[in-house]
């Protein structure tokens, strides 16, 4: 079954530029590498040729290719079937380059093993199972300098944001206030269909619930004038995120807020139940382990990709360089000198 790659390349002869050739036609034959095979795309693009495989450890393509075909030399079918062309970014490292190259990268052990490369979220739900924060979310490390985490969405947390055109200032109203924002503090808008309340701005004036103490609306202020009121009424998909600042900078200071509807209720998670600190290590790991999921030819198709290369790698005549069906020749331009 063997079909190995380089022997299935034509050859090209060149000009040689040895000084001690004898003639000046003198021609030296090489593998043409230029002369690339791939698979033809109605098999490529189509799963059911294929498997999915892990590659396991230090596992080469040429082991792989004798693990799945018992042929070592068909490591050219691994590779061709999942478009890899360099080998050394894009098929998993040697463990122990990879762990020599990581400690290069971040300089020193603790930075590499304890060091945070960014946060990730756990899945939140409500009373009625529904989620209300998806897992997986990357947080970036600086989150934490900008103070509290609150995130306020659908209709029955904001009523509506209101624009006066005898002022530049937006205000924001909450059906239930919400504590932990202040003067400065920085917040998000986005989703709302008028694109002037939406972007990035800074609190600049709050009015707190009598009764409460918390934050009952905010106004920020928009480069924008117009002869008219803007009233939105939001309908679900809008929201905003605060990011207070100024705060108590500890662990339980920073939380998850969101209004749960069949309680009627606002609901308050700390951070250390919903974000998982992600190392340096188990990042880069994550990216390495990433490379080894592949897919394998079946063995059955086999055939069908050595016929397609014995046509891919044959020579056409045709060509002023055509010498065979495996050899063509450059042009001698010392001839011509």
């Amino acid at each position: 079954m063997a079909n190995p790659y380089f022997r299935q390349l034509p050859n090209f002869e060149y000009v040689s530029r040895d000084k001690n050739s004898k003639s000046i036609s003198d021609y030296v034959a090489v593998k043409n590498l230029f002369k690339r095979g791939k698979l033809r795309e109605d098999i490529f693009e189509n799963l059911s040729y294929f498997e999915k495989y892990s590659i396991v450890g230090d596992d080469r393509p040429d082991n792989v290719a004798y693990k799945v075909y018992g042929d070592a030399t068909l490591d050219w079918v691994i590779l061709l079937s999942n478009n890899i062309l360099n080998i050394q970014n894009e098929w998993p490292l040697p463990q122990n380059i990879f762990d020599s190259l990581m400690l290069e990268k971040y300089d020193t052990y603790e930075n590499l093993y304890s060091g945070i490369h960014h946060y990730e979220t756990e899945e939140v739900r409500n009373s009625r199972g529904e989620i209300v924060l998806n897992s997986g979310i990357k947080i970036n490390t600086n989150w934490r300098e900008s103070g509290n985490f609150i995130s306020t969405r659908r209709e029955r947390d904001i009523v509506s944001i209101v624009y006066r055109s005898d002022s530049n200032l937006i205000e924001i109203s909450f059906l239930t206030p919400i504590d932990g924002i202040s003067v400065q503090s920085e917040f998000t808008v986005s989703g709302v269909d008028n694109s002037i309340f939406n972007g990035n701005f800074v609190v600049n004036s709050i009015n707190e619930d009598y009764s409460s103490g918390k934050v009952s609306t905010i106004k920020y202020e928009v480069n924008y004038s117009s002869s008219e009121d803007i009233i939105v009424e939001l309908t679900g998909t809008e929201y905003v995120e605060f990011f207070p600042s100024g705060e108590d900078v500890s662990t339980n200071q920073y939380y998850y807020e969101y209004l749960d509807n069949s309680l009627g209720l606002v609901e308050r998670i700390p951070a250390n139940t919903f974000l998982t600190p992600i190392t340096n290590y188990q990042y880069e790991s994550e990216l390495e382990n990433e490379k080894r999921n592949i897919y394998i030819l079946k063995s059955q198709y086999l055939n069908i990709v050595f016929n397609d290369m014995d046509e891919i790698m044959t020579y056409k005549k045709g060509s002023e360089q055509y010498v065979s069906e495996t050899l063509k020749r450059a042009d001698n331009i010392r001839l011509y000198q």
